[in-house]
């Protein structure tokens, strides 16, 4: 593995793509986003659904490697539908035309490929839909995807780029947390009193999606080859322009080109209820998370070598 710091329904017709410059001539996605979840998916999904180099699914978190058995949730299928009832919203983005058809057939193929066992080869085909321009997709369950299909992914897909955007373990398990709370799956008092806190850690059996450097070790063993590549949360939040130059030039985008009128520091999710841990159960937070916060200061360095401290590590 390559760490830096840095068929179908309606094909698309030959005129369609024609008019627009090729960018990617591979077959399926150009990159992966494998998460992690709220460690900026959702800042990076934005950038690139405006800007003019991609063309980005209708929807963030397709997921479809996680379904070995085609299980195409009913709360997803309920979403799919309503976005084919409505694409307006979706017109705005980059690589759209008011005559674009594409969303739709990506949708339906997916909806169409429920019940069906998860194959490589139609997760391919999904995205030829992108007419020459780059395409992936961001996913931030894929964190938790085991060896095997890391592995097909790997021997199908030789040249797909992957990108990991990692948090400080203990601030990000936090943050998914306190986002269960404020959709009402968690009580308040979870979150503050220390055996109703450790009740829910171990009912969750945080796994290998919790823990960054168990992630690299899963992609390195089993997809040496890929090139892989990770970004840290603090320098999205602290060098937006920066970050989103960097990642952008990685998965082959110009960063010198706007992403629609959205700025490089735009956060959808700026104005988001904030809960602070109480003493006891930060420090059960720390416990739990400690030998994982050294780790992760050792692998990924830069703002990461600063993890340990803020805990007095």
């Amino acid at each position: 593995m390559r760490h830096s710091e840095e068929k179908s329904l309606d094909q698309p017709s030959a005129e369609r793509s024609a008019a627009r410059p090729t960018l990617s001539s591979a077959e399926g996605p150009d990159f992966i986003c494998i998460g992690m979840g709220s460690s900026g998916s959702g800042w990076l999904f934005d950038q690139l659904k405006y800007h003019p180099d991609f063309w980005m699914p209708p929807i963030k978190e397709f997921g479809y490697l996680l379904s070995r058995e085609g299980g195409l949730s009913d709360v997803k299928l309920e979403r799919y539908n309503a976005i084919l009832e409505n694409t307006k919203r979706i017109s705005k983005r980059a690589n759209r035309r008011p005559d674009d058809t594409r969303d739709r057939e990506f949708l339906r193929e997916a909806i169409a490929s429920r019940g069906q066992a998860m194959d490589i080869e139609r997760y391919v085909s999904f995205f030829r839909f992108k007419e020459g321009a780059l395409a992936g997709e961001i996913t931030p369950a894929y964190a938790r995807l085991d060896g095997a299909i890391v592995a097909q992914l790997a021997q199908r897909l030789p040249e797909v780029k992957i990108v990991l955007l990692v948090r400080d373990p203990l601030e990000r398990a936090w943050s998914r947390i306190t986002k269960r709370h404020r959709k009402g799956l968690i009580e308040r008092k979870v979150l503050e009193k220390e055996n109703d806190f450790l009740g829910f850690l171990e009912s969750r059996k945080m796994g290998e999606a919790w823990f960054p450097s168990r992630i690299v070790a899963c992609w390195k063993e089993h997809a040496p080859n890929l090139s892989f590549r990770h970004y840290l949360f603090d320098d999205i939040a602290q060098h937006p322009e920066k970050t989103r130059s960097a990642i952008l030039s990685y998965i082959g985008g110009d960063p010198d080109k706007a992403s629609g009128e959205l700025s490089a520091g735009h956060n959808r999710k700026a104005g988001s209820e904030k809960i602070d841990p109480t003493d006891s159960v930060r420090a059960e937070l720390i416990a739990y998370f400690r030998d994982e916060l050294i780790a992760c200061a050792d692998i990924f360095g830069g703002a990461a070598t600063e993890w340990p401290k803020r805990y007095g590590l």
